[in-house]
């Protein structure tokens, strides 16, 4: 299952990273403005509180004052002092002067009562015991008013047959002032009250804030008993039947409010009334000992709880979309880089989530990966590029230092091949140079086998490249089982150079015998003063080292003359047979017969004896069969039935004669046997190359790897590959990948990309353009055109 993408990951990151301040912002905003809005409503209710209390002590301030004014007026005591008869005349009097102060508060209801005389006046009239019995004992009712002040009393004090009070009202609010006269009696007094259900209905038509926040108030003195409540039923009764408890103790609000609990010094509660729960804030008057209660339903509070709660919301949820939005953007312009470079690798959002991909193709999970890995694969592949490269700087140096050795590069060529192979400061500082040859001695132990020659000679190859200095020597070399390499000196001195070498030889068979105890046979040529001569030197070196025949002489010096003396008595063309003998083991009849017609022009040149001439083409005869021997080729092969070849050669009298004695006699039997071997040789090649190709077809097979493992080299196996198939070797293998392809198309159900990684694409786009190359069409146009008739058929 492929993971999610990293664009997504940066913005799920950002949502999450905007999210968390936004929700820690928003839950601290909400508890932040819950508690602010709980102790704004605790303000408000205290400051509610204080303004009823201050109302409701103003109004009773009003009744006081006003009932002390009455005690104190003339007309009072004169209707006190009275007799019936004249009281009845001050009555009206009386009468107008307590509707004078009903206008000051309409609902009070004040009476002057003379309990000597058994008459009472109020505000409707003069009333005598007999039409007015009085329903509370005027002395109990002034102690307690003298005493406690405000008392709470029925209502039927002030009832009689022209009065209907308000409200429903029970009981009264009343406070009573004694009058004491010299020439009165001491039971008279001046009483003054308010129903307590209107002191109640004025408050809340005086205060706005009580009616719109459905607070109730409750007044109770100090026996607890209900003086104000919204309720009529409750006035007059004790607090406790109100049933209301507190939430956090489990305490009625009557034993709260007690003096003795340490609950009543908090002024906010929690409390439940008849399963509904209410917040209460109280506060107590010292002088009257009243306590004014406050209670607000909690759902109230909820809803303002609910409403902040929904603003938040709202408002987190706005900024909640405007950060995804800014996080999407910035994300995508962030992730824009990484698409322009999965752009340049190739790799496509379809790519990415197309899930039918093998898991060898599309390993990888996201971007970073996929980069990864096709970097890794930039870099094995600029690994094995930098590799075959190196391979072929070193094919191509091998290949330019063997035509220097054989001669095949005009002196401008070589200059310019040399310096190309980074040695141009060596062809201005040396003087001298000397071919160096080496090889092995396999028969003077049984450590090797035969079998071990080609590593052995790349072992010492390595050493004598890394014994010598690189100055001092060009790249050494493998010719024909032995390892060639050039020495150079800046010294003009023969016997100098002479030593240098002789030293250098006793370093190389010390290194090869301390390393691979191995015996080496060593030669090298005399000096030479020009690169152009190299070719020279290489046929010293090596003729030298042919020469050979004692076991243990592995460093060969002249003993008849000086190893610097010239080696021939006989101007031979050495050079020129060399090459003819390479044409003719490679079978290029053409090249032979052209080195052959230069090289008996360059011996007929000569001033020499005819007895000369004959060792001279009877030497050039002895290598041909001599190289004839060492190719395994008998010389019944090419003489079975004639007479010796030595003497059908002195035989011959004239030079065209020779030369075509030469091509007809020798050289063209010998140039068929090397062609019967070669082209075998080169059926098997390329039945071993079409057999890999055949069963690795879907690896990163190179022309490379199949030298490697056949052991050729790399140019070698290109053109025999290509004169036994006709095709190239990238050719053949692509078209035997299409082949495999067509196959698949037609009998599989493999999808196109499937068939592009197996055939090693990193791109199906680019299998899909070669096919349509080869084909002519896509590879789903030709699986639909193939697959059309079968379905025909079917039908």
């Amino acid at each position: 299952m492929r993971s999610i993408s990293y664009l997504h990951k940066m913005i799920l990151f950002g949502i999450l990273l905007s999210t968390l301040p936004i929700l820690l912002a928003g839950i601290a905003a909400i508890l932040y403005s819950m508690n602010q809005t709980e102790l704004h409503r605790m303000q408000t209710n205290k400051q509610l509180l204080l303004h009823m209390q201050t109302s409701v002590e103003h109004k009773l301030n009003t009744i006081s004052y006003m009932l002390d004014q009455a005690t104190r007026s003339p007309l009072t005591l004169q209707s006190l002092s009275a007799t019936l008869p004249g009281t009845l005349t001050t009555a009206n009097q009386l009468q107008s002067e307590f509707q004078h102060m009903r206008s000051w508060e309409p609902l009070m209801d004040i009476t002057l009562v003379n309990e000597a005389q058994d008459w009472l006046v109020d505000h409707a009239g003069l009333y005598l015991n007999t039409d007015f019995p009085l329903a509370l004992p005027m002395r109990d009712l002034l102690s307690k008013t003298l005493t406690s002040g405000w008392q709470l009393i029925p209502s039927s004090v002030f009832k009689h047959n022209e009065q209907d009070f308000p409200f429903g009202c029970n009981y009264h609010i009343v406070l009573g002032r004694s009058i004491s006269l010299m020439n009165a009696s001491a039971d008279s007094a001046l009483i003054g009250g308010i129903p307590a259900c209107s002191l109640y209905h004025s408050i809340v038509s005086e205060s706005v804030d009580l009616d719109k926040s459905a607070s109730e108030l409750i007044i109770v003195n100090r026996e607890q008993r209900i003086l104000v409540h919204p309720d009529p039923m409750y006035i007059g009764q004790p607090l406790s039947a109100m049933n209301i408890e507190d939430i956090e103790s489990n305490i009625d609000l009557s034993e709260l409010l007690s003096p003795n609990t340490s609950a009543a010094s908090k002024e906010y509660h929690e409390v439940r009334m008849a399963d509904t729960e209410y917040s209460l804030t109280f506060a107590k008057t010292p002088l009257k000992g009243w306590t004014y209660i406050l209670i607000t339903p909690m759902n109230v509070l909820s809803q303002e709880y609910v409403e902040i709660g929904l603003y938040t919301l709202s408002v987190g949820v706005i900024l909640l979309l405007l950060s995804i939005f800014f996080v999407w953007l910035g994300s995508r312009r962030l992730h824009f880089p990484i698409r322009n470079l999965l752009s340049q690798l190739g790799i496509t959002d379809r790519v990415l989530s197309n899930k039918k991909l093998p898991q060898s193709f599309f390993s990888p999970q996201n971007e970073f990966e996929q980069i990864k890995t096709h970097i890794n694969q930039l870099s094995a592949s600029r690994s094995q590029m930098e590799y075959k490269l190196n391979q072929y700087v070193l094919q191509t140096r091998t290949q330019y230092m063997i035509d220097m050795f054989l001669g095949k590069c005009s002196p401008g060529m070589l200059h310019q091949n040399l310096i190309e192979l980074g040695y141009r400061d060596h062809l201005i500082q040396w003087q001298q140079i000397a071919v160096l040859t080496l090889k092995t001695d396999l028969a003077s132990q049984t450590k090797y086998d035969h079998h071990d020659l080609d590593l052995l000679l790349f072992a010492v190859q390595n050493i004598v490249e890394e014994s010598i200095d690189k100055d001092r020597q060009l790249l050494p070399i493998i010719v024909d089982q032995t390892v060639v390499t050039v020495i150079g000196s800046i010294k003009m001195d023969n016997s100098v150079f002479s030593n240098e070498l002789n030293e250098m030889t006793a370093l190389l068979h010390h290194r090869v015998s301390e390393v691979l105890n191995l015996q080496l046979n060593i030669r090298f040529s005399q000096p030479y003063s020009s690169f152009s001569e190299i070719h020279l030197a290489y046929i010293e070196a090596m003729k030298m080292l042919k020469q050979l025949t004692i076991p243990g002489d592995t460093i060969k010096q002249n003993e008849e003359a000086s190893i610097f003396s010239s080696l021939w008595t006989l101007p031979y063309p050495e050079s020129l047979e060399y090459r003819l003998m390479q044409s003719i083991q490679s079978a290029d009849e053409a090249e032979a017969s052209v080195l052959l017609q230069q090289l008996l022009q360059r011996v007929y040149h000569m001033e020499w004896t005819e007895e000369e001439y004959q060792v001279a083409l009877t030497r050039f005869l002895m290598h041909i069969l001599q190289m004839m021997q060492e190719s395994g080729i008998r010389l019944a092969q090419i003489s079975s039935g004639h007479s010796p070849l030595i003497n059908e050669l002195l035989a011959l009298q004239t030079a065209a004669d020779i030369e075509q004695w030469f091509i007809h006699r020798i050289i063209r039997p010998v140039i068929g046997i090397f062609r019967e071997r070669q082209y075998a040789q080169h059926q098997q090649i390329s039945e071993k190359m079409i057999a890999i190709i055949h069963q690795e077809y879907d690896t990163d097979l190179t022309l490379e790897e199949c030298a490697c493992r056949l052991h050729y080299n790399a140019s070698y196996l290109s053109t025999v590959f290509s004169k036994e198939t006709g095709y190239a070797f990238s050719e053949y293998l692509s078209q035997y990948r299409f082949k495999m392809a067509r196959k698949w198309l037609d009998e599989t159900e493999l999808t196109i990309k499937d068939i592009a990684a197996r055939l090693r694409y990193n791109n199906p786009q680019n299998f899909i353009r070669s096919f349509r190359k080869w084909e002519g069409v896509t590879p789903g146009q030709y699986r639909e055109r193939r697959q059309k008739p079968l379905r025909s058929s079917m039908k």
